[in-house]
């Protein structure tokens, strides 16, 4: 959650208000949370192994708790599950996964430091049933991208810091999933002081020390697809250059259970969908991309077979803020609010 983006929604009129624990009853002192959490971290691999962290949380509604966060879910609220690393010692990489149906996933650099301290899933319209467990995955890297002379490198941070968790209720502004009540940290997980920087084989994917920014013809789109698209159908959606991809969604299953899973990301030509595998997902392809597109490329999607929607990516204000600088924010380029569940997927699926 960002200091400029509550100060903005205060002067429309959007009052912040940090959850009441005096009638609440679920995690995190709010009446619309889950009614259980368990929240745990295992070491896994971006760039080489042992190098990031994959936190997982399960979650649990009864019927109260569910039933006060469909009241919210109504006012066109979702519930946001947060992790944020206030230290800023780690970086999300922008990998993550999750049983909540029709899910969004955002991360935020809150101090300009060039590493994302805070990443959120985003659950969609549908009230969790009472009693199934949801499972969100989220990877934090001690890598994060450091510019040195005009350059973008991977840089090392192997101090100890913790991770905390809460929770929001958010809504989509500004092209981003801004939180608007939220609850108290109720959960931290501590992670050790490590070795120092490793090596880096010869061939690994570019550090990111931001999303990308749209070329001078470009605006930005999310794409969903009509059906799971494997990465060279998605990638020959469009003629070749005419297109800047910053973020995926695939879907799946998971050994857990029998519900289908959303796997999101960077767009990256080497790794492709391999961060989903790693966090247990077996993608079946790729659900919804965003990115820019010029306008000949924006047509030819909405003539394509395989594309059943193309949105606007409404980020014209973060941009703005953004290039005026100072107000801790950037563009949405991990931001995939796309349609496929509203038109692919059945509710339950």
């Amino acid at each position: 959650m960002r200091l400029v983006v509550r100060v903005l929604l205060a002067a429309f009129g959007s009052l912040l208000l940090i959850a009441s624990a005096a009638s609440a009853t679920g995690v995190g002192g709010a009446t619309w949370t889950p009614a259980e959490s368990t929240t745990t971290s295992s070491v896994s691999q971006l760039l080489v192994p042992g190098d990031s962290f994959t936190v997982r949380t399960d979650a649990v509604w009864d019927r109260e708790q569910a039933r006060g966060l469909a009241n919210y879910l109504d006012t066109g609220l979702r519930y946001t599950h947060e992790l944020n690393d206030r230290q800023g010692r780690l970086s999300a990489t922008g990998y993550w996964a999750t049983n909540f149906p029709d899910p969004a996933f955002d991360r935020d650099d809150d101090d300009g430091d060039r590493r994302w301290e805070e990443a959120e899933v985003i659950a969609g319209a549908t009230p969790p049933k009472p009693g199934r467990t949801y499972t969100t995955l989220v990877q934090f890297s001690r890598w994060h991208g450091k510019r040195s002379k005009g350059v973008c490198d991977w840089s090392w941070d192997r101090r100890r810091g913790d991770i905390e968790l809460l929770s929001q209720l958010s809504r989509d502004a500004f092209g981003e999933w801004q939180a608007e009540r939220y609850t108290l940290t109720y959960e931290t997980l501590g992670y050790p002081r490590v070795d120092p920087q490793p090596g880096l084989p010869a061939a690994v994917p570019p550090a990111r020390c931001r999303d990308a920014d749209p070329s001078a013809n470009q605006s930005g789109f999310v794409v969903t697809f009509a059906r799971p698209l494997s990465w060279s159908e998605m990638t020959g959606l469009v003629s070749a250059g005419s297109a800047k991809w910053t973020a995926f969604e695939a879907v799946g299953p998971h050994p857990q259970d029998d519900l289908t899973w959303t796997c999101g990301g960077p767009f990256d030509d080497e790794l492709r969908t391999a961060p989903c595998k790693t966090l247990g997902l077996d993608p079946e392809g790729l659900s919804a991309a965003a990115g820019y597109l010029d306008p000949i490329a924006a047509d030819q999607l909405r003539a394509h077979p395989d594309v059943v929607a193309v949105d606007e990516l409404r980020d014209s204000l973060t941009g703005l803020l953004f290039s005026i600088g100072g107000f801790g924010v950037e563009r949405p380029g991990l931001t995939v609010n796309d349609r496929y569940w509203e038109l692919v997927l059945t509710e339950d699926g």
